[in-house]
Parts: structure tokens; sequence; C-alpha cells
């Protein structure tokens, strides 16, 4: 199921800019999101470890000269930064919470929250958010269809 995901997260990703100029994202973003929509958790801890990978590459970007692959590579290494980070939070700081049963708050990928925050920086998170959306909704609906 994995690979039609990514196919048609391409697809439709790339018809969505050609028709909006909306970014979902990252091309593969959508189709490993869609294969998580039953683990609302999941998904908010990428979009959340996106939010935070934006955030410091903007920081960094104060500081660094960031453009291109560079701008690139920062923002794929801060994400799985942010995303370590998360891990030794879930590891040492969660389990003294009581947190519901069965709750994942992992994200999702190692290079999907980058991703996500580099459309993001290029073209506001709004815009992303929306066009992850709908590449998102429509792969889940193919997979259904196709099954």
């Amino acid at each position: 199921m994995i690979p039609e995901s990514i196919a048609l997260s391409v697809v439709f990703g790339f018809f969505l800019t050609e028709l909006t100029g909306f970014l979902p994202g990252g091309l593969v973003v959508p189709g490993y999101l869609a294969l998580f929509l039953d683990h609302p958790s999941r998904i908010a801890a990428t979009l959340l470890a996106a939010g935070l990978t934006l955030a410091c590459v903007k920081l960094l970007s104060r500081y660094l000269v960031l453009f291109g692959r560079r701008r690139f590579m920062a923002y794929i290494l801060t994400g799985m930064s942010v995303l370590w980070l998360f891990d030794l939070l879930a590891a040492y700081v969660l389990p003294s919470i009581a947190l519901p049963q069965g709750l994942d708050v992992r994200a999702i990928g190692l290079i999907v929250p980058g991703l996500i925050a580099n459309d993001a920086a290029r073209q506001g998170l709004t815009r992303t958010l929306i066009g992850l959306a709908i590449v998102t909704l429509a792969v889940r609906l193919a997979l259904f269809l196709l099954q």
C-alpha cells in the first residue's frame, strides 16, 4: 500500500501545484500522512515538529547564510533534530504523565517535518497546510476506492 500511496501523492501533488500554485509540503508527504489518517495524534506531532523546524531555521537564518540547497538541508537536518528531541521527551518525560491509553505521539517519517517546513517557508504555512490537506484526503480517498 505504501508504493501506491506515494505514487498517488506525487501525481495529485503535481496536479494541485499546477492548478492552484499550492505546494503540498513535499510531493511524498501527503502519501505518508494519508496512511496515518486514523492516527491523528501522529499527524499532530508531525505538524508540530514541522512548525518547530520552521521556527528554528528562521532563527538560524538570522546568523547563517541559508539559501538554495543549504537552506533545504537546514530544514531537513533541523527536522531530524526536532524528531530526536521528541523521542527523548517521549522516553523520559511522557511516561511520568498520565496519557490516554494507546495515544501515540510519535511523528511520521524522519524527513517529513523538514519537507513540510521547507514548503511552508516558500509559500506560507496556511497555503502549505491547505495543499497538504487536499492532497492527503485525495490520496486516502483514492486508496479507499482502489481496495
